[in-house]
């Protein structure tokens, strides 16, 4: 009897990555209960939490690209064709139209990607940013330090998790940021901060430890690449010189998207990740190109610096071809949607919600998910506290349906995104019933304050200025 059970046991294995993957955990549940006499139901939950993952279970792959505005893709209806491979992918895949930054700068909105938690509850609200004044002080002493925000040691983030689950994690990074003096590289077994370097850089260090690799445990991969942020590199063949300045600056941009698209290209075919792997595609915030006055990335929380890209893909582990879905989504609800995917605990105290839903292949999208739908979605954007006698100030977003508000020092800004996408209608005072749903639904957020003060002591050199001046992290 044992022997047949443990010759069932092997068949149901090797067929198991036949399963859409939320379906797997059904197909172990019913060999466990087989195997070891329990009833299904006791078998999953009662399992601790290291034991999660196998040989089968799909491998994981999250792409952040820093600073990409969704709208220059074709699909989202740009004029221009910037990455074929992207377009390819988030065709093959389901691609959340309507996904938004929890923060308009890095460091906040990947420790929310990291923890589906809100910038208040997380406490990274800054990173490394030099202003004026501390610049003006390096210059006479080479040893200025910087207060960085770090990740709650409390909060588990999500490398964390999966390697207790049993994954093989491993992360490289560009972005000066994404680093271990904020955090970013807990959970992970072997990370490297590759700041400034292009993506094929990123991409030749991930390619060497994948091909350095014997371990048969499921492998979890993160890759944060840099090479779409300022300063815009002009990369032929892609990049076109216009006698308007802006054009100029938007092509160079774009072209550095294309570049970028090449490499992932290549990358994907290269490690095969179209076999059995899950690919989740994001951008941590977007960029302006003056359509509020200013260009880059400053103190702002209108749409094309909170809009990002948020696509997954991986047929054969069971997320299908949906298309394009309209439901408001949040950079909070990667991680609760990626461990539900895989079968593994989610943390009970998130501000996100699983999508799995949503890309569930029998359900009819959003019709089917009220509470998805009717959520309030927020963003958070600290101002400049290191000018001389002004006090700390906030900046606030709160998104519901097609309802967007803002909240400034200076007043309420209330949008129409359906009606009014590029922001430019105050709505305010046409609106006050909405105006004043969504203002008590965001107090209640900031009524919890910031919840996290743990900080690290950063000495800044000339070097590092530089690097961050090259970047416009210094204001």
């Amino acid at each position: 009897m044992a022997i047949m059970v443990s010759i069932g046991w092997v068949c149901i294995c090797r067929r198991l990555n036949k399963f859409p993957i939320r379906g797997r955990s059904i197909v172990l549940a019913l060999a466990m209960a087989l195997a070891t006499g329990c009833s299904p139901s006791a078998s999953r939950t009662d399992l601790p939490l290291h034991s999660g993952a196998g040989a089968d279970s799909p491998n994981l792959v999250l792409i952040v690209i820093d600073t990409f505005r969704p709208d220059h893709l074709g699909t989202f209806g740009y004029s221009r064709m910037t990455a074929p491979f992207l377009e390819e992918l988030v065709e093959r895949g389901t691609t959340f139209a309507n996904a938004f930054s929890t923060s308009t700068w890095t460091a906040p909105s990947t420790s929310s990607l990291f923890t589906s938690l809100y910038p208040n509850h997380h406490g990274v609200t800054e990173g490394f940013l030099a202003h004026k004044r501390r610049a003006r002080a390096v210059a006479r002493a080479r040893n200025e330090v910087l207060r960085l925000n770090q990740l709650p040691k409390e909060s588990p983030t999500l490398p964390e998790i999966l390697q207790r689950a049993g994954y093989r994690t491993q992360g490289v990074t560009s972005n000066i940021n994404i680093g271990p003096k904020i955090g970013f590289d807990r959970g992970f077994e072997r990370f490297r901060q590759m700041t400034n370097r292009t993506a094929e850089d990123l991409a030749a260090q991930i390619e060497a430890w994948q091909h350095d690799n014997d371990d048969p445990r499921p492998t979890f991969t993160y890759l944060h690449f840099n090479d779409v942020h300022e300063p815009y590199t002009a990369h032929a063949p892609w990049f076109e010189k216009s006698e308007n300045e802006l054009e100029t600056t938007v092509s160079a941009y774009d072209s550095q998207i294309s570049y970028l698209d090449g490499v992932l290209d290549r990358l994907y075919h290269d490690l095969e990740w179209e076999r059995n792997t899950l690919v989740v595609i994001v951008s941590d915030h977007g960029e302006e190109f003056m359509e509020h006055g200013r260009m880059g990335h400053q103190l702002s929380l209108h749409h094309e610096l909170m809009r990002v890209l948020m696509s997954f893909s991986g047929s054969d582990v069971g997320v299908p071809s949906h298309g394009r879905i309209n439901v408001n989504v949040s950079l909070i609800d990667i991680m609760p949607t990626l461990l539900d995917l895989l079968n593994l605990t989610i943390p009970s105290d998130l501000d996100g919600d699983s999508l799995s839903p949503l890309l569930d292949a029998t359900a009819s999208a959003e019709e089917e998910q009220p509470s998805l739908r009717q959520r309030t979605l927020f963003a958070h954007r600290s101002a400049d506290r290191f000018r001389s006698g002004q006090p700390e100030v906030h900046l606030w977003a709160a998104i519901k349906g097609p309802w967007k508000l803002i909240e400034k020092p200076s007043g309420p800004r209330l949008f129409n995104l359906v009606e009014d996408p590029l922001e430019r209608i105050n709505l305010a005072e046409r609106k006050p019933v909405i105006l004043a749903q969504l203002r008590e639904e965001l107090q209640g957020l900031k009524g919890d304050g910031f919840s996290n003060n743990q900080t690290l002591g950063v000495e800044i050199d000339e070097e590092t200025l530089e690097t961050l001046r090259s970047l416009g992290y210094v204001q």
